[in-house]
């Protein structure tokens, strides 16, 4: 299964916090997701955050892991790297299955709440 981040990555000016990590989820019918964890780090500004998700919408629709964010130090404008990791499971064959990717992403400023 391949997996993606948005590109853009909305950035908040007053947390400097990634709100919400975000990206296309292309799973099978047979396939369920139950957890998913996102990772972003920037070397520019040495920040981190992790965020989950727990809830999901119908298959093929986009993942938004906006659930316990923990985040260290401050991101700025700019490059960075989207890491996830989601566990599904596979209906057909009644196992887990878990996938992961890694993305170069940009986070921009958003200014709407």
């Amino acid at each position: 299964m391949p997996g993606n981040w948005n590109q853009d990555q909305n950035l908040n000016p007053d947390t400097y916090q990634v709100e919400w990590p975000s990206g296309p989820l292309p799973v099978a019918q047979t396939e369920t997701p139950k957890y998913l964890e996102a990772w972003v780090v920037q070397r520019s500004s040495g920040a981190s955050q992790r965020t989950a998700q727990t809830h999901f919408g119908s298959p093929g629709s986009d993942w938004n892991a906006d659930e316990n964010p923990w985040k260290q130090g401050n991101f700025q404008p700019g490059w960075a790297l989207g890491i996830a990791l989601v566990a599904l499971r596979n209906t057909a064959t009644n196992k887990d299955e878990f996938y992961w990717w890694i993305d170069e992403i940009n986070l921009v400023l958003s200014f709407t709440k």
